[in-house]
């Protein structure tokens, strides 16, 4: 038997080696970027959906919560405060004189109602086209005030109001009564208050000029010229104002304005409105305006939403909200502007009239559905599997966008008017 030889083997791969290496690591690339770019597209797709999903919820709750505490403080009235939902307001002296009964509104052309609260809005310039507008007050620590001196509520004369929030130092007293009334730094007008007499009637009252020169020792030294309680007879803190509404004064559609003193100002309370532009949920301080307020731009619809412009009294709330609905549930049962249709009424929205427990008198509302429609910030890219659809209908609005790319999610919340139900 021979002897076998044997040898140490050559370092190295062979050809055919190398080239089954390369095939697994190009079949692996292959493999994780199979992998790897749709899962990316399924996280963008993702974040635009769960973007959509937060808008939606945020708007949504905010906006019921706002509701929820509509209300005016006017205890006296039944039903209770006719004006946590503002609708229409009464422009001027009635046809009658100052003191002749207030004209109903019913959102007829031709007449002296203002309104300020819409369905489907068609004026571009009010508010994305299709999309709610609702007014409403909301207290912000509230105060009754009574008056040491009346002289009316169409008088020019100067009013004196009991107050002693910041006493005894006479400047922190004037602090707090113009924060108390809402007093602006520019116009030095007063937010509008509201003015209730012993029957429940009442009014908003506007301060046009705070004497800062008589009040400037409120506490320490109130005269007693005009800070006289008229019933007790004691000399107490007040300051005195001027309101003159004029011929430009708003008024509750329907009521009069006859008081039967004693009257009380409520002071604190704060008037919200609420709109969509141009891709924004917006709120403002204060009653809405369909002539000051005409600025919202233009915007066709599918196109992306512009960065925010600045408007003189609103302030942006929440980016990508593409719909804002409000439907009215009435105490009988019965729901206005939902899926069924729009109300009958000339404006599309709650009156006030002679019959306030009758639909659709706005003082019959005793709950309001906030239908929220929010859209990503942009849309799915070519190739990202999403398939194109067009805007969802909102209760009674259909938009009229075709298809696209964006994500959308809509949410609703049906909240109660706190002072339509129990006790507030």
């Amino acid at each position: 038997m021979s002897r076998r030889s044997f040898r140490k083997p050559g370092a190295g791969f062979t050809l055919v080696e190398v080239l089954v290496v390369v095939a697994a690591l190009g079949m692996i690339l292959w493999m994780v970027g199979a992998l790897f770019f749709p899962m990316r597209q399924a996280a963008e797709r993702q974040r635009l959906q769960v973007e959509a999903r937060q808008t939606a919820r945020g708007a949504t709750d905010y906006v019921a919560m706002l509701v929820r505490g509509a209300t005016d403080m006017n205890d006296i009235t039944n039903p209770r405060n006719p004006a946590a939902i503002l609708t229409f307001l009464y422009q001027g002296n009635p046809p009658g004189g100052p003191s002749a009964p207030i004209p109903t509104c019913d959102g007829s052309a031709g007449s002296s109602c203002v309104q300020l609260s819409y369905n489907n809005v068609t004026d571009a310039t009010l508010a994305t086209p299709g999309t709610d507008i609702l007014t409403l007050g909301v207290p912000s620590a509230p105060l009754r005030l009574k008056p040491a001196r009346w002289n009316g509520a169409f008088s020019s004369s100067p009013t004196s109001w009991e107050f002693d929030q910041g006493c005894p130092n006479d400047a922190a007293n004037k602090a707090a009564f113009d924060q108390a009334t809402g007093r602006d730094p520019v116009t030095g007008w007063s937010q509008p208050q509201m003015l209730i007499d012993k029957n429940g009637n009442w009014v908003f009252y506007q301060i046009t000029k705070y004497d800062d020169t008589q009040n400037a020792n409120s506490c320490t030294a109130p005269p007693a010229a005009w800070c006289t309680d008229p019933q007790s007879g004691e000399v107490v803190p007040c300051l005195q104002v001027i309101a003159n509404p004029g011929n430009a004064a708003l008024n509750a559609p329907g009521g009069q304005r006859n008081y039967v003193e004693p009257v009380t100002l409520i002071v604190g309370l704060q008037y919200a409105v609420l709109r969509v532009c141009d891709g924004w949920l917006e709120q403002k301080a204060g009653i809405f305006n369909p002539t000051t307020d005409a600025n919202c731009p233009a915007l066709a619809a599918g196109a992306p939403f512009p960065p925010y412009v600045t408007k003189t009294g609103w302030s942006p709330l929440l980016p990508n909200v593409e719909d804002l609905q409000f439907t009215y549930l009435f105490r009988d049962g019965t729901f206005g502007n939902g899926p069924a249709g729009s109300m009958t009424t000339p404006a599309g929205v709650p009156t006030m009239s002679a019959s306030p427990l009758v639909p659709p008198d706005i003082r019959a509302v005793i709950g309001i559905r906030v239908t929220v429609t929010a859209r990503s910030s942009t849309p799915v890219t070519v190739g990202g599997g999403k398939t194109p659809m067009a805007p969802p209908a909102a209760e009674d609005h259909v938009p009229a966008g075709g298809a696209d790319a964006y994500f959308r999610y809509q949410l609703s919340s049906t909240s109660l008017l706190r002072n339509r139900d129990a006790g507030y």
